[in-house]
């Protein structure tokens, strides 16, 4: 067990804190030492305790993660358990769900491969003249293949609900995109200073009379 694991154990943690730097190097601390010691010890733990169940995304995380930053805001800026934008989270979590849904396409024909490690030439031709060994032949190279198209079949479902998820967010956010677009102007907009219009009416005006 590595040590900071064990020092979730209160005493074992007051051991290696106080009672081993004493030990071995013959460290002395006052109360106040003691008390700040300890309670950067809880509060350390009590982050690793509310980051179990973040990671974990039991009911109430979100919150949660909030309290991780308040603990131990530099520690939780580099968290990857911390989610930083929540609203794409949940979104792109609804679309997972949504993929999760669909029922995958066949896998196509002579899709993937695998290195097997069975093959004919694994027996000899001696050995497949006895009938037992032809046997053992037949179920082992049958029950590979089997394991073989569940293994292909689960990285194509894999490989195809990923892409379907990458197409689907694209789909969603496609449409912002091309509003940003519309919204781009090809020409600048040059505003005339308030000073030259005025300055020009009265030009105007001066050549009219």
């Amino acid at each position: 067990m590595h040590i900071r694991d064990s020092m979730k154990d209160p005493s074992i943690a007051a051991f290696w804190l106080f009672t081993f730097p004493q030990v071995v190097g013959g460290l002395n601390y006052d109360d106040d030492i003691k008390k700040k010691i300890w309670w950067q010890y809880e509060e350390s733990f009590r982050y690793d305790k509310l980051r179990d169940i973040v990671a974990k995304r039991a009911p109430g995380w979100e919150l949660l993660q909030e309290a991780l930053t308040t603990i131990d805001p530099i520690r939780a800026r580099e968290d990857p358990v911390i989610v930083k934008n929540l609203p794409h989270y949940r979104a792109k979590k609804a679309l997972e769900a949504e993929v999760m849904k669909l029922d995958p396409p066949p896998r196509p024909e002579k899709w993937g491969e695998l290195d097997l490690p069975l093959n004919s030439s694994s027996w000899t031709e001696e050995d497949l003249k006895k009938p037992e060994k032809f046997y053992e032949m037949t179920v082992l190279l049958n029950a590979q293949r089997e394991m073989a198209d569940k293994m292909l079949d689960a990285q194509w479902e894999a490989k195809w609900r990923q892409e379907k998820l990458n197409q689907m967010l694209e789909e969603k956010v496609q449409p912002y995109l091309k509003d940003a677009d519309n919204g781009i102007l090809s020409q600048p907009i040059v505003v005339q200073p308030q000073k030259q219009h005025i300055e020009r009416k009265r030009r105007k005006r001066w050549w009219i009379f």
